[in-house]
């Protein structure tokens, strides 16, 4: 290759176009403009063909210190240097300050080459001076080395000058390039480019463009991805082949789809979000923590959109819509790192970063309470996910040992148990033994008024299994201090809590069935009511007549064994034995008639008989009762006939939760005889 000096791109172009030379770099923009017949070009230059986009030249825009311009209409009334006539520099500058609106009139146009800019400024002579080159620039460097002049962004006009000039690019000088630049700059730039005639011979351009991306060096910025870079004049036939072989324009298809794909799908996830819209609500309503990531993720998704279409056509970080969704989550999570041009694209970035910061503190402060939660709750699992459990709301000296009872080792199902208390409950960690008693895994707390809708919907009441409410012992010993009040007035106030409890777990039940569209029963309550004419108003509240309501009063129950203990004293012991779980004492059970027994149509009798038979197969059961539509009926010499009915319970005496397990088991292979 000879290599031969000219004036630079416009001379370079028309020495091409005569034939003169046959291969020349040039500027993207006066390549465009000599292909197309503009500016200093006349006539359109037909002849030539781009072979390769090699590296970006920067517009430097320098202003003099101490002159403070903050905007390009401050350009106005000042003394620009725009580089040599005819060269790439002054069509940039000239094409820059058409964007801005300003005219020639308003400003003194000096056509100074590099050399002399530097000393027009340096003289204060020049205003403001206009240098096209790569970076780093010795031009520049010696403006910029006793800190001369400083940098200017002309980021308003940005937008505009892409939309007018496609050979236009958006470029950043990194910070540091210069001495005294302390951060990017962001300017147009222009793209050099190798040019060649169209009838120069395929294979020469072939082998020459296959040695330049086969051979390039660290230090320089060339490409093959940005081989289209500035690009808008057709490609050379020889350079072509080389990219369909490397799969260059395969590359540009897969973008294309990724970009189509993806607006597929965001425009999938839309509708999936309008024809959920109703459950979605609800389910956001419900989880507060799947709300502040909502809110982020639409921060996110909406804003990279946004930017998107504000930045592609001008920033390279933008340019497709995968990108996009990149750099706004860079961009996003360190402002600044993939930083938009137009005032649409920073405007976008600035409210992303705003609601960001509003949006992390909202998580951070739903990670936090989720941690506390998870204390309280004892560390396992999130109280949402626990159903079928028994709650006990207050706490008295009787908690700890329904706990132990209801996580006796007798028991096949162990669930799990999640107290209601104003204040931390502390549980006995070791027995009398000094082991650790295994009853109290699966125990969990929560904080707050039991009297709440807000604290019953955190122990999830609504799917809960039972609910043990107890006399509150704090507040009777609250009432108690002052020695004002009687015994049964006290029992009157700790009663109207339990029953307002009760009022709210009825109501809490009932939003969570409209909230759910789904069936939600009001689980089982057993209440200790302390004064006993409290009994039947408590009664009233719950609901009568379907077993879901239960009234323990301590005085009603000691006066009843009191005088069934005076008739027979060993009544005493049946009552320990049935009342207490234990390998060797009988407890009641509540159990499903089995299908099988129904579909054969057997009667109370026979079931019952069939139930005592299996005694001998040491199936120890022993039945006293059927439960219908919420009756119990013990020993009852009406309903011997009766067929046994779809809901229908039984309850019976056993040593072990796992007979009653047999028995279902065993009521798979019964017939009618």
């Amino acid at each position: 290759i000879n290599v031969i000096s000219s004036r630079g791109s416009v001379e370079n172009l028309y020495w091409l176009s005569q034939g003169k030379i046959q291969l020349c770099m040039a500027q993207s923009d006066t390549v465009y403009n000599a292909y197309n017949g503009l500016g200093l070009f006349k006539e359109k230059i037909s002849n030539i063909r781009a072979i390769a986009s090699l590296y970006t030249e920067a517009v430097h825009i320098l202003i003099r210190n101490p002159l403070l311009i903050k905007k390009i209409g401050d350009f106005k009334g000042k003394r620009i240097s725009i580089g040599p006539e005819g060269s790439g520099t002054e069509s940039n500058a000239t094409a820059i300050l058409e964007a801005a609106g300003i005219t020639p009139n308003e400003i003194q146009l000096l056509h100074l080459t590099f050399e002399d800019s530097i000393k027009a400024i340096n003289e204060g002579k020049a205003d403001i001076v206009f240098f096209t080159s790569g970076y780093p620039s010795d031009a520049v460097k010696v403006i910029t080395q006793n800190n001369t002049a400083y940098f200017f962004e002309p980021n308003e006009i940005l937008q505009r000058l892409i939309d007018i000039y496609p050979f236009f690019i958006i470029t950043t000088i990194p910070s540091g390039t210069y001495k005294h630049q302390d951060e990017d700059i962001t300017t147009i730039g222009v793209t050099a480019v190798l040019v060649g005639r169209s009838d120069l011979n395929n294979q020469l351009v072939y082998n020459l463009i296959k040695s330049i991306f086969s051979n390039t060096s660290k230090g320089m910025d060339i490409n093959l991805n940005s081989a289209f870079k500035g690009v808008s004049i057709p490609i050379h036939s020889g350079a072509n082949q080389f990219y369909v072989e490397n799969g260059l324009y395969r590359k540009e298809i897969y973008r294309k789809i990724l970009n189509y794909v993806l607006a597929a799908l965001l425009i999938a996830l839309l509708a999936i979000i309008i024809m959920k819209f109703k459950r979605i609500k609800i389910f956001l309503e419900k989880r507060e923590f799947a709300r502040v990531v909502v809110f982020l993720l639409s921060i996110w998704i909406f804003g990279s959109i946004t930017l998107y279409y504000a930045e592609h056509k001008i920033n390279e970080n933008y340019s497709s819509l995968f990108l996009a969704f990149w750099s706004g989550l860079i961009n996003w999570i360190s402002f600044g790192q993939k930083e938009p041009y137009s005032v649409i694209g920073r405007t976008t970035a600035t409210i992303m970063m705003i609601l960001g910061i509003g949006g992390i503190a909202w998580l951070t402060g739903q990670v936090a309470s989720f941690l506390i939660h998870r204390k309280l709750m004892g560390g396992k699992r999130k109280m949402e996910k626990i159903k079928d459990h028994h709650v006990i709301v207050n706490w008295n000296e009787k908690g700890p040992g329904i706990i132990e009872q209801l996580h006796h080792p007798v028991l096949k199902s162990k669930r799990p148990i999640i107290i209601v208390s104003e204040s931390q409950v502390v549980l006995p960690e070791t027995d009398a033994k000094g082991d650790y008693k295994h009853e109290y895994e699966g125990t969990y707390t929560v904080i707050g008024n039991p009297a709440s809708e807000a604290t019953l919907r955190r122990a999830n009441v609504p799917y809960a299994k039972s609910v043990i409410i107890l006399a509150d012992d704090k507040q009777r010993t609250e009432l108690s201090a002052g020695g004002v009040l009687s015994q049964s007035q006290i029992g009157k106030v700790v009663d109207s809590k339990s029953i307002m409890i009760i009022l709210n777990i009825k109501k809490v039940c009932h939003k969570m069935k409209e909230e759910m569209k789904e069936e939600i029963k009001i689980p089982s309550i057993i209440v200790e009511i302390l004064d006993p004419s409290n009994v039947k108003l408590t009664e009233y509240t719950g609901e009568l007549g379907n077993g879901n309501m239960k009234v323990v009063s301590s005085s009603s129950l000691g006066m009843n064994l009191l005088a069934q203990a005076a008739i027979c004293p060993q009544m005493v012991d049946i009552y320990n034995d049935l009342l207490t779980f234990g390998e060797d004492s009988n407890e009641i059970y509540k159990s499903e008639v089995p299908k099988e027994v129904i579909d054969i149509g057997m009667t109370r009798n026979e079931f019952f008989k069939w139930l005592l038979d299996l005694r001998d197969e040491d199936i120890n059961v022993t039945p006293i009762g059927i439960m219908r539509d919420g009756n119990i009926r013990l020993n009852s010499k009406y309903i011997h006939l009766d067929e046994l009915k779809t809901g229908d319970f039984f309850f019976s005496i056993s040593y072990a939760e796992n007979h009653l397990i047999e028995i279902h088991k065993r009521a798979k292979g019964l017939k009618r005889e």
